[in-house]
C-alpha cells in the first residue's frame, strides 16, 4: 500500500497577517512621533527657565550681601541685562569684600537678540525672566550650546562699580 504523508504546514506569517502587522506599526508611530516631536522644544524652555532662575538666585544672595538692584528696565536693548550681570559678576576686591562675591560666572558672556524665534532672558526692573519663543523682546540670547560661556572671565575696568549706593 501507498500511503501519502500528511501535509505539513509552515510555521510563517502569511502575506495578510504581515500586512495588518505593518498597517498597525504604522498607526502607532504616526500616533507617537507628534507627540514626541515637542520634547525638544519642552527641553530648551525647561532649560531656559532653570538658567533664569540661577540668575535670580545670585540676583537674590547679592541682595543680601550687598544692597537689592533696582535699576529700570529698557525693553529696547539690553544695557540695563549687562549692567545687573556685571554686577553679579564683579569679584569685590579684599579691601571690601563682599559674601559670596562673585555671584554668578563670570565666564558667562551673553548676545543682545531681539530675534522673537530664539529663547531670550531679559531684566524687568526686579528680576530676570525667561522669554520663550513667540515672545517680543530684547534679552540675553540664550544658546544651548555653551557658547556664551568663555574660558576666561569677563575682565573688568579698573573704575568699575557695581550697581548700588557708592
Amino acid at each position: 500500500m501507498n500511503e501519502v504523508p500528511p501535509l505539513r504546514h509552515a510555521k510563517a506569517f502569511s502575506l495578510v497577517e504581515m500586512l495588518v502587522a505593518i498597517a498597525v506599526i504604522g498607526v502607532l508611530a504616526a500616533v507617537a512621533i507628534p507627540a514626541f516631536s515637542n520634547i525638544g522644544t519642552t527641553t530648551k524652555d525647561v532649560e531656559a527657565k532653570d538658567f533664569t532662575e540661577s540668575l535670580n538666585k545670585a540676583l537674590r544672595s547679592y541682595g543680601q550681601a550687598c544692597w537689592e538692584i533696582e535699576t529700570p528696565a529698557n525693553n529696547s536693548a539690553t544695557t540695563d541685562e549687562f549692567l545687573v550681570l556685571r554686577s553679579l559678576q564683579y569679584q569685590w576686591p579684599s579691601s571690601s569684600l563682599k559674601p559670596g562675591s562673585p555671584f554668578f560666572s563670570p565666564n558667562y558672556n551673553p548676545s543682545e537678540s531681539s530675534d522673537s524665534t530664539k529663547h531670550r532672558i531679559r531684566w524687568n526692573g526686579k528680576f530676570f525672566e525667561a522669554l520663550l519663543p513667540g515672545t517680543a523682546g530684547t534679552g540675553f540670547l540664550k544658546t544651548f550650546t555653551g557658547s556664551d560661556s568663555r574660558a576666561a572671565a569677563y575682565t573688568f575696568p579698573a573704575n568699575y562699580a557695581p550697581i548700588g549706593p557708592s
